[in-house]
């Protein structure tokens, strides 16, 4: 075996990695955004406000979601309100959950809007809901700790799903891996054709 015909090799094997690592590329991430009109009071004294929504249809694996919620006015999310939240995958109240405590993150004279992304890990509670499939029933719920008989309330939320397909099963490269091989092996028309490919791709190689 002379060095021409293992270089010959090393290029093909190179060509098969490079063709491998463009069928192993992650998938793109697509953004899913649902907007929902569920307002009311968030309560004092004990009690909550919940809504539930459910979201079909999407990439089945979430990368981050983005929490938006409006309130009715600015002072809402000011440093004397003592609201806080639940956002649950599943039903309102349900596991996993990521709990915050919303202050305004919107500009002057809008600081009745919150918005925020939860991209880490799943947990209950967790920072997010990375990898967990987000075709399901969402949960939002709210409640005020503070006595101050002010009612703030909600006037509407919105949900942002940045989600991906599920990645590759390692099982699926050595199902086609197991066809690759057996394939030729059980058919003389096959193991022809195949070898007559290889001597096209080795001249196209020594041409370049």
């Amino acid at each position: 075996m002379n060095a021409f015909f293992m270089n010959k090799h090393t290029k093909l094997a190179l060509l098969s990695g490079l063709g491998a690592a463009l069928f192993s590329l992650p998938a793109q991430a697509a953004f899913y955004p649902f907007n929902y009109t569920d307002s009311g009071v968030v309560p004092q004294n004990g009690t909550t406000f919940s809504a539930e929504q459910t979201i079909s249809g999407i990439a089945p694996s979430i990368s981050s979601i983005e929490l938006i919620l409006t309130f009715n006015d600015k002072s809402s999310l000011t440093g004397t309100s003592g609201i806080q939240g639940l956002l649950n995958l599943g039903i309102a109240g349900g596991s996993p959950y990521v709990s915050f405590s919303p202050t305004a993150t919107s500009s002057s004279g809008q600081e009745g809007i919150y918005d925020v992304i939860f991209s880490g890990t799943s947990g209950s509670p967790g920072t997010g809901f990375s990898g967990l499939n987000p075709n399901t029933t969402w949960g939002l719920v709210l409640w005020d700790n503070s006595n101050s008989g002010i009612q703030n309330g909600l006037v509407s939320w919105k949900l942002g799903v940045t989600a991906v397909p599920e990645p590759v099963n390692v099982a699926l490269g050595i199902f086609a891996g197991v066809v690759l091989v057996t394939i030729p092996a059980r058919s003389r028309r096959v193991r022809n054709r195949l070898h007559c490919w290889r001597l096209a791709v080795v001249h196209w190689i020594d041409a370049v």
